[in-house]
């Protein structure tokens, strides 16, 4: 949510107040898991991350996959220009093999992933409905009925070290505690609304693209739907190409 020169003054305030370290002793109150590595939640999409979370993404990606920074950065531009209309889509750091490129990071809604028992699992409603009436209404482009009814499914694949399933509420909480650490850089109203709990890429093209790239959204949206071209969105791929850390 903040261009490069802002999002380096928030590196150093969250490494200043320890905020990863925080992070990370959240994160340590779930169960070690292990599982098939079948991607079914990778190629749902990609998942949503709180502020700190896409901090530290951020430096993982810098620190440790400079060689795969072009891919990700096409990858992720095309996903947060297509999300709601190009039913390929997925997550940025899903490899080839289905493996996970930046699993020692991944944010909170990956681990807890499977984590729930079936009764207590439910994507519930993601607003796609209204949405899709919105976009319909508003811009005359209909989004593609696979993605608006698409629910993820509920993982029986996931084995915890902890041997049974976590309630609804704790997750809650954990997720609220690292919502908190997003007070330093939002208004904690925006926080606590989940207005920072936002899909890596979106974050990102924030970043590479600027706050403008919502208004050129709908264009490249009609444009694929329309024809299925991606000039328009080459162009963006093209010049978030040129981002270096």
């Amino acid at each position: 949510m903040l261009q490069q020169v802002e999002l380096y003054s928030a590196l150093g305030k969250a490494e200043q107040n320890d905020l990863f370290t925080k992070l990370g002793k959240i994160y340590a109150n779930l169960p070690q898991t292990s599982c098939t590595g079948c991607a079914t939640c990778c190629n749902w999409g990609s998942p949503p991350a709180f502020f700190i979370e896409y901090l530290n993404l951020y430096r993982y990606v810098r620190d440790n996959l400079k060689e795969n920074w072009p891919d990700i950065l096409k990858k992720s531009t095309e996903y947060f220009y297509l999300e709601l209309v190009d039913t390929n889509q997925k997550c940025s750091f899903l490899s080839e093999d289905n493996r996970c490129s930046v699993y020692e990071v991944r944010p909170f809604t990956c681990r807890s992933y499977g984590l729930l028992s079936k009764e207590d699992f439910e994507t519930g409603d993601r607003g796609l409905k209204k949405l899709a009436q919105k976009f319909k209404e508003e811009y005359d482009l209909t989004l593609p009925d696979e993605i608006i009814n698409y629910e993820l499914p509920w993982c029986d694949k996931v084995v915890s070290g902890q041997r049974s399933y976590i309630k609804k509420s704790t997750l809650a909480g954990l997720a609220a505690q690292i919502g908190t650490l997003d007070y330093p850089f939002f208004p904690q109203e925006l926080v606590d609304q989940e207005g920072t709990l936002l899909p890596y890429p979106v974050h990102l093209m924030n970043t590479v693209l600027g706050t403008g790239t919502r208004a050129r959204k709908i264009k490249v949206m009609k444009q694929f739907v329309d024809g299925g071209s991606k000039e328009l969105l080459n162009g963006f791929v093209e010049k978030a190409s040129s981002y270096r850390f």
